[in-house]
């Protein structure tokens, strides 16, 4: 089996720096745009790390659906399969492949100003898709994997694809597709709290109760939907 450590190396390539700087400063925060599920199977490379702790990183097989969504795995590392169900992934990535529809690269946001250096450093540089199992809200206890939205800036609030979110729009920047905040609820995890559902309304109302009540410099702010990338990466930065 080949393993690799959960933390890949990664380096800024001159492309992506590219991309970086020519983003007018006029543009906010977004999420990273979605890879919807049935879209995996145009992936090449792949990595999925398992419950036993062990990652395992190789070219794409075949990928198993049950109602649409993720179920079963398999990834060939040097010409040996390796299979592994939904019960035994903790996470999942994947670089888009041609076909996908995915514009150009999966990089993160873009910044609402190019100075802010510490934003540029938490980017993921390497174009990788990553899906992690949540426990959907409610009962009978359920799992799926869902993209994660915020990667680079996700070590305490956690913005996941919700399967019933509605785009609303999108964002083209010199070709290159960007969907952020366009969804009209998001799956959201708080400190390694099982999700929950974020609508437009809910995060307007309640976004300090539900998601930034450890953070008192948010208590004075008033909540905008269309700001929530930023609120998060605020939240990473300055607060616990």
């Amino acid at each position: 089996m080949k393993l690799i450590s959960n933390s890949f190396d990664l380096k800024l390539t001159t492309c992506c720096l590219f991309f970086v700087l020519s983003i007018s400063q006029t543009f906010a925060q977004f999420f990273v745009q979605r890879l919807p599920q049935d879209k995996i199977k145009f992936a090449e490379e792949a990595y999925m790390v398992l419950t036993t702790g062990d990652t395992i990183r190789g070219k794409l097989g075949t990928v198993s659906f049950i109602d649409g969504f993720v179920n079963k795995i398999n990834i060939r590392v040097n010409g040996e399969r390796f299979s592994a169900n939904l019960e035994d992934i903790i996470s999942f990535a994947v670089i888009p492949g041609q076909g996908s529809g995915y514009e150009d690269m999966a990089l993160l946001p873009v910044l609402k100003n190019l100075k802010n250096e510490a934003f540029i450093e938490v980017l993921p540089k390497d174009g990788w898709v990553i899906y992690e199992k949540i426990r959907l809200p409610g009962k009978p206890e359920r799992y799926q994997l869902s993209q994660l939205l915020n990667p680079g800036f996700d070590s305490k609030i956690k913005v996941f694809v919700h399967p019933e979110g509605e785009s609303t729009g999108y964002t083209k920047v010199s070709g290159i597709t960007l969907e952020g905040l366009r969804d009209n609820q998001y799956f959201v995890s708080v400190l390694g709290e099982p999700v929950q559902v974020i609508t437009d309304l809910q995060y307007r109302k309640r976004a300090l109760e539900r998601i930034f009540n450890f953070c008192p410099d948010m208590r004075e702010k008033k909540f905008k939907w269309k700001e929530f990338p930023e609120d998060v990466f605020f939240h990473f930065q300055k607060c616990l």
